[in-house]
């Protein structure tokens, strides 16, 4: 692992990351079925304040609206071969407002195509699809690249192999999205902790975890299971509870800020190095988060 500032900081103290900025993109007028990637481009202000909000809610770091940003995701809008601008604007954003001692994540999330034998696609074509984002947001000088809620282990590591191929030494983190079932933590294509852990062990990731779908008492166990495997930093970021419709017919979240910080003692107890938030999330559930984190008692 080669030296690396927010690795420093992981080293030394709990670090924070930010929230959401899906749902906070669709708070401040996002359409639906519009690609959130266009809006780095058609309303930089939207996104700028977005990233501000969460360092002056108290974030560590934050990361790039760019979930949804590799060549193969961006492809659906027909907007494949704009990844490089539209990724490049959105570190260039989030830059813009990164304060001193601040950190900016290249944020890569999945294609939402399957690889063979259930989809199409190889490796090698995601690989090469991951690596334009990768390579434009790492030129865009992010801090390090977070490949989040990945579902197929295999795709992880596509993404990452990617990233290490074109980033230039940036740093690259990993996080898995699970389901708990009967028989434990599994991703939807059925990866176990145990497997993950040791694939990011053998790729020598540096910091990984899980992110999205569980609450953060869920992810506490994850995180408990995954640290009896390694001693590598590890990252949670849950979602405030399960969504659901109100009777205005909008996406509402089951947990309140302060059921979100309840969990936040039980993910640092656990193991977690890294804290955040996921989907429903929004700069007053980090607010909270940093003054537990920061409270001297954890």
């Amino acid at each position: 692992m080669s030296p690396s500032p927010i690795l420093d900081l992981i080293a030394r103290r709990p670090v924070l990351f930010d929230g959401a900025i899906g749902t906070e993109l669709m708070k401040r007028g996002l359409p639906q079925g519009h690609c959130p990637e266009l809006w780095n481009v058609e309303n930089p202000a939207v996104v700028r304040d977005i990233h501000r909000s969460y360092f002056e809610a108290g974030s560590d770091a934050v990361v790039t609206n760019t979930f949804g940003g590799s060549r193969l995701k961006l492809e659906s809008y027909g907007l494949a071969a704009r990844c490089a601008e539209l990724n490049g604007a959105a570190a260039a954003l989030a830059l813009s407002v990164r304060p001193e001692g601040g950190f900016v994540g290249g944020d890569i999330g999945p294609t939402g195509k399957f690889l063979m034998p259930q989809g199409e696609y190889t490796e090698a074509e995601f690989e090469t699809s991951f690596a334009v984002q990768a390579r434009a947001l790492a030129a865009a000088g992010v801090d390090f690249i977070m490949i989040q809620t990945m579902f197929d282990l295999r795709e992880a590591l596509c993404a990452v192999r990617a990233a290490r191929s074109v980033a230039g030494g940036v740093p690259t983190f990993a996080t898995m999205t699970f389901n708990r079932t009967r028989r434990g933590f599994f991703t939807l294509m059925g990866d176990s902790v145990a497997k993950c852990v040791a694939a990011f062990e053998a790729l020598d990731v540096p910091a990984f975890g899980a992110n999205c779908t569980l609450t953060g008492s869920d992810l506490a166990d994850v995180i408990r299971e995954m640290r009896s495997l390694t001693p590598r930093p590890l990252i949670a970021q849950p979602n405030a509870g399960q969504p659901g419709l109100n009777r205005a017919e909008k996406v509402v979240y089951s947990q309140g800020i302060e059921e979100f910080a309840a969990d936040v003692p039980k993910m640092r107890a656990a193991g977690a190095n890294v804290i955040g938030g996921c989907c429903g999330t929004d700069p007053d559930y980090i607010r909270r988060a940093a003054a537990i984190l920061r409270a001297g008692r954890l």
